[in-house]
């Protein structure tokens, strides 16, 4: 009886050690699934919009004499010569913008006055790529005759296409996101933004929650979750970026 009592409580021992190991498994491999979707799925179809974005045409625009003395004000500002402004996802020169190579430090330092001195003024200060001072690379800054942050997009393409977003997409997106939530953008590139809230975010949760479905890396290559997201928020920041 001693050794049939024994090997009974063996053997419930072994089934519990089993079904543990069971539910470990599928717990695992749920995580695993949810780890692999991704969350744009969810979005409505046009902000997942590959439609093509028509493109201003600063030509006319840029010959004026107030574009021309932001330029030579932009380049005192600066420290550097004007170069031709190029889009980063065709490599072509965009008619009648320009672009300034700008240390990342000075960048960061002036950006956000500069920016909202040139808007102002009906143009269009901006940094286009990021290159966070690897190997002593300068930022790229841009200046066009514009006001109009959704013509800087369409002209840079902005997009987060790995993703399925479009330019189309990112512009209706973010129409949505500043007539709820007014913004500025102080960068716009061609798989980034950058700027800051104009008034205190009203749900930094939910608004969280909707920015991370509209571009996961800011989460997951970048702060790390979405609660965290949603602390950055409550500091007025605004980031997208799109691996």
């Amino acid at each position: 009886m001693l050794r049939e009592s024994r090997r009974f409580h063996v053997v419930v021992i072994t089934l519990v050690v089993v079904l543990i190991c069971v539910s470990c498994g599928r717990g695992k491999s749920s995580e695993s699934v949810l780890a692999m979707s991704d969350p744009t799925d969810g979005l409505p179809g046009r902000f997942k919009s590959q439609e093509p974005v028509s493109k201003p045409d600063f030509s006319t625009a840029s010959q004026s004499a107030a574009f021309q003395q932001a330029i030579n004000d932009a380049t005192a500002l600066l420290g550097v010569q004007p170069e031709p402004l190029r889009s980063e996802a065709q490599n072509e020169v965009v008619t009648g913008g320009v672009s300034f190579d700008v240390s990342k430090n000075k960048v960061e330092a002036i950006l956000r006055k500069a920016h909202a001195d040139f808007l102002s003024r009906g143009f269009y200060l901006f940094r286009y790529q990021q290159n966070f001072d690897l190997n002593g690379e300068a930022d790229k800054v841009g200046l066009l005759p514009t006001a109009d942050m959704y013509a800087v997009m369409a002209v840079m393409e902005t997009n987060g296409d790995n993703y399925g977003i479009g330019t189309t997409g990112v512009i209706a997106w973010m129409t949505e996101l500043q007539q709820e939530q007014p913004f500025m953008l102080t960068g716009i590139g061609f798989d980034y933004m950058e700027g800051h809230f104009t008034a205190p975010v009203k749900d930094p949760s939910e608004l969280a929650r909707r920015m991370y479905q509209f571009c996961p890396d800011i989460v997951d290559q970048g702060v790390g979750s979405v609660n965290q997201l949603a602390q950055e928020l409550t500091k007025g920041s605004l980031y997208f970026w799109w691996d």
